[in-house]
């Protein structure tokens, strides 16, 4: 597995929830798929089994997701840090961004998580 680069997390959640999304605030989520655009520049299959995980500190926006609905996998793409937003564009024209703001406290991205009911 790479050590580093971009990739898409992909969650399902089953049913409707209310999730607190730390400083963002609370927000309802719909059941289906969410597409989370990420990166790691180091140590990434450490980053996608943290994703995996449902016990964990809430450090970060995916990880308030995370702990509600279920990693089913992660498409990766090899590459520079910047492809992050790149991606996450690409899957908001697909998708439909969830919360403003949600993965892009360190860019000035829209967003880097996107919803659809079905795949």
């Amino acid at each position: 597995m790479l050590d580093s680069g971009t990739y898409i997390a992909v969650f399902l959640l089953p049913q409707q929830r209310r999730i607190e999304v730390g400083k963002l605030g609370a927000f309802v989520f719909e059941p289906g798929f969410y597409l989370y655009a990420g990166s790691a520049q180091r140590h990434l299959p450490a980053r996608l089994a943290r994703h995996a995980r449902r016990e964990k500190p809430l450090r970060w926006h995916i990880d308030y997701l995370s702990t509600q609905a279920h990693m089913i996998g992660a498409l990766l793409v090899p590459g520079p840090r910047r492809r992050e937003c790149e991606l996450a564009r690409e899957l908001e024209r697909l998708y439909i961004r969830v919360i403003p703001g949600f993965g892009a406290s360190d860019c000035r991205c829209a967003g880097h998580l996107s919803y659809t009911r079905r795949l």
